[in-house]
């Protein structure tokens, strides 16, 4: 999220005082789509790994004298997983613009932060 938020800035410096006649420019640019997708990737990775750790940690306490614990292949395993998971979510609205449209772009800091109408329903129950 920090690259995101660093990005972000920098088009704000380079767009300052004159948004307004940049913004239909900047929610088309490529540099949207890919701070938005960044910050997507970001945030799915973030929710996905305390996710992991929360139910790791539960089993732990839960069941302290089981062997229920995960060794570091499956660790590693479980973490690469949690990134590539991560990135296919971010990526499905880049790549089928036919149903999804523009949808980093919609808003001027390309993030997805409202369901549109015309979004479809299934994406949002990932």
């Amino acid at each position: 999220m920090g690259v995101y938020l660093f990005f972000l800035g920098i088009f704000d410096v380079k767009f300052r005082g004159e948004y307004n006649r940049n913004a239909l420019i900047w929610m088309d640019s490529v540099e949207c789509r890919t701070i938005g997708f960044l910050a997507m990737l970001s945030s799915e990775v973030s929710v996905l790994l305390l996710t992991y750790l929360t139910l790791e940690k539960f089993l732990v306490i839960v069941f302290p004298f089981s062997h229920l614990r995960p060794g570091k292949l499956q660790t590693v395993l479980v973490l690469a997983f949690i990134w590539i998971l991560g990135f296919v979510i971010a990526a499905v609205p880049l790549l089928n613009e036919d149903v999804f449209g523009n949808y980093y772009g919609r808003n001027g800091i390309g993030w997805r932060n409202q369901q549109p109408k015309d979004t479809p329903q299934g994406y949002f129950l990932v």
